[in-house]
């Protein structure tokens, strides 16, 4: 008996003690953070890294700076462009005004014009063929396509009396103020120089041909002309350049009355040159294939309604 109660007590006690122990470790348990509560590892770590991780400089703010640097350097560029672009503006506006003096200078010279197809009937026979005012006042202002006046009419022979008119000065002023004097001129026949002439008329600008110049009305002189460029003539002509030029115009199929076909042209040789803003005549010769040879009096072709070149006119009297 003795011994079975003292087992009870002995498992009484261990369960007791097993108890006992439950409870404290379900006391533990209790207290302890759960994993979810606990703080991540890598937020600490991280935010360890980026406090020992060296600075990074922004590739945004080195292009901000390289862009601010070229910024500067392109506002310094464009300051020198505007300076160079005022001084090319002075330099063209020099070149214009020197236009404008040349175009001053060109408005200066005697200006001519020469009309060969005068519209007029010479089959009659009755007396002097005669333009009458109002005709050659057209013939004047036709290549203007404006108008123009003439005080007389135009006797169509040689030695004729020159008649004033009053027509546009140029293509930019064609008011009919400028003064202009008509005269009877000859051009070659069209069996050729040698062998005959037909009446035209000469405009030039001013109350009258200048004296220099008066040779080209001579019935014996039979003239004709080429536009060579609006910039031939502005220098002065050495008489080689002179000579050169009056035979291109002997020789030229675009000629006013061409006379390339009615003599075989081989030289031309003149005595002097030729300064276009002196409306004179210099005396040339003009030498064939053949050995014949013809005076010529070369004028500056100032003209008015084509190119400047030269006026030629060619001698055709037997003793020339």
């Amino acid at each position: 008996m003795t011994i079975t109660s003292f087992g009870r007590r002995v498992r009484a006690a261990t369960a007791l003690g097993a108890g006992a122990a439950l409870l404290a470790l379900t006391g533990c348990g209790t207290s302890a953070e759960s994993p979810e509560d606990a703080p991540a590892a890598t937020s600490d770590s991280a935010a360890e890294d980026t406090a020992s991780a060296p600075e990074q400089e922004d590739p945004a703010d080195e292009s901000t700076d390289s862009d601010s640097e070229d910024g500067a350097a392109d506002s310094e560029d464009g300051t020198d462009d505007g300076d160079d672009a005022d001084s090319t503006g002075d330099e063209t506006s020099g070149d214009d005004e020197g236009a404008g003096e040349d175009g001053a200078a060109m408005g200066d010279r005697t200006r001519i014009m020469l009309r060969t197809e005068l519209g007029v009937d010479d089959t009659s026979g009755d007396g002097a063929l005669a333009l009458p005012a109002e005709e050659l006042a057209a013939l004047l202002a036709e290549p203007f396509g404006d108008t123009a006046e003439c005080s007389d009419e135009l006797l169509l022979e040689p030695g004729a009396d020159p008649v004033d008119c009053k027509g546009p000065a140029s293509f930019d002023d064609t008011a009919p103020t400028e003064p202009w004097v008509a005269n009877v001129v000859f051009v070659p026949g069209e069996g050729g120089f040698q062998d005959g002439a037909r009446v035209a008329v000469l405009f030039s600008t001013g109350e009258a041909l200048p004296e220099t110049a008066e040779e080209l009305l001579d019935e014996d002189v039979t003239v004709t002309g080429v536009g060579f460029g609006s910039m031939f003539g502005v220098e002065p002509l050495s008489a080689e350049e002179l000579a050169e030029s009056t035979l291109q115009t002997l020789t030229s199929e675009n000629a006013y009355v061409p006379v390339d076909e009615m003599a075989e042209w081989s030289e031309v040789t003149c005595e002097d040159g030729m300064d276009f803003d002196d409306f004179a005549t210099v005396g040339c010769e003009a030498s064939t294939a053949d050995g014949e040879s013809w005076e010529l009096l070369v004028a500056p072709g100032t003209y008015v309604d084509n190119d400047q070149g030269l006026l030629v006119g060619i001698d055709v009297r037997p003793d020339a």
